[in-house]
């Protein structure tokens, strides 16, 4: 074998070794089959070090497969009128199919939360089996009476809410809520600016699954590398969609669900979930590669 040959496959070799890439670029060798390569803010690479240098790299190997890339979702207050048919928002009344019947818990009307175009959001970055065209539609009662009355509305948590699923976008109409809703149940309109970023589990996520059982290290991760994770790269709590959830309060839940969608509390368009506190929807990542989104169930928490 010629020489020169040989000593360029040595090179290569070492390369692979150093950096990971034989094409010299800073993307990640670390294979996700959901944090693309493609997400660089941070990269894998970059949390990578930060664990380490948090005394936390024995987990890398573990913590690498739930690194999740979710939206960041900032609202611009928007007149309804000047927000296009289809189009992703927060509030305001939804836009759906005509023949759609409004949902209700118990004779209590649901409250139109959000609406999420897929389309509009780069689905093949976060999974390729995941839904990508269509609209997401997200119901729930807004009613702080029903709420601290009756205990059953938060037990019965997947069914205290609605999240409707059209396919197809073409025959869409800008429905009014019904009359039993009152002010402040209907909220305010906002359209969103969108930001893809990769998201931490929570201690409690990892603790809950088996993942990382020390105390002393769930306390590292929780007090010191996460918080330090969320300071440089400026992560905010917001309305959120896929991604992990942005934990108040406990943060775990089985490693088969994803957070679909997390809405926050905000004054100017109306809502607040239990003093300033946020509303998850949760499904099973199964269900949502299949469109399947009866058994979606909610957790409200306070701050």
């Amino acid at each position: 074998m010629n020489i020169l040959k040989i000593l360029t496959a040595c090179i290569l070799l070492l390369r692979l070794f150093i950096i990971g890439d034989l094409t010299g670029s800073d993307t990640p060798a670390y294979k996700h089959t959901l944090a693309s390569n493609q997400i660089t803010d941070p990269s894998m690479r970059e949390i990578r070090k930060m664990l380490e240098e948090a005394g936390l790299g024995e987990y890398w190997d573990t913590l690498k497969y739930q690194i999740l890339p979710g939206f960041y979702m900032v609202p611009t207050m928007t007149d309804e009128n000047e927000i296009k048919l289809g189009a992703s928002k927060i509030g305001g009344h939804p836009d759906l199919p005509s023949s759609f019947q409004w949902p209700s818990w118990r004779n209590h009307p649901m409250s139109f939360v959000a609406q999420i175009n897929l389309e509009e959001f780069p689905m093949n970055l976060v999974n390729p089996e995941y839904p990508s065209t269509g609209i997401l539609y997200f119901f729930y009662v807004y009613d702080y009476e029903l709420w601290y009355t009756d205990e059953d509305y938060d037990e019965d948590k997947m069914n205290n809410n609605v999240v409707y699923y059209v396919p197809e976008t073409a025959e869409l109409v800008r429905m009014k809520p019904p009359a039993a809703l009152s002010e402040e149940q209907i909220f305010k309109s906002a359209i969103l600016e969108k930001k893809l970023e990769l998201t931490l589990p929570d201690s409690d996520y990892l603790e809950a699954n088996g993942l990382m059982n020390n105390k002393e290290d769930l306390d590292r991760y929780s007090l010191d590398f996460k918080p330090d994770f969320m300071d440089t790269y400026e992560r905010e709590i917001g309305f959120r969609f896929l991604g992990h959830m942005s934990a108040l309060q406990y943060g775990g839940h089985p490693s088969d669900e994803i957070q679909l969608f997390q809405a926050d509390s905000d004054y100017e368009i109306g809502m607040e979930w239990d003093s300033f506190g946020l509303l998850h929807f949760f499904i099973k990542a199964d269900d949502f590669k299949k469109g399947f989104f009866e058994n979606v169930y909610t957790y409200r928490v306070g701050t």
